[in-house]
């Protein structure tokens, strides 16, 4: 049980990952086409891709390793 509650709560920290990076994306090419300054702008980049990413990769390598 508790690993299957590990397992969604990744899954959902993936999908808030999926939901930002396309928010970002949305914004940037749509929104602000054009604007090459948008470029320059981090916002919630630095949480999606590496923190969400790690923390998934991190329990799927233990349980990997477990085996």
């Amino acid at each position: 049980m508790f690993l299957k509650c590990i397992v969604y709560g990744i899954y959902f920290l993936e999908l808030v990952q999926s939901a930002l990076i396309i928010k970002t994306g949305f914004r940037i090419f749509v929104t602000m086409f054009g604007d090459v300054e948008v470029l320059d702008q981090i916002e919630m980049a630095w949480l999606s891709v590496p923190i969400l990413t790690s923390i998934g990769e991190v329990f799927y390598v233990h349980e990997l390793l477990k085996i």
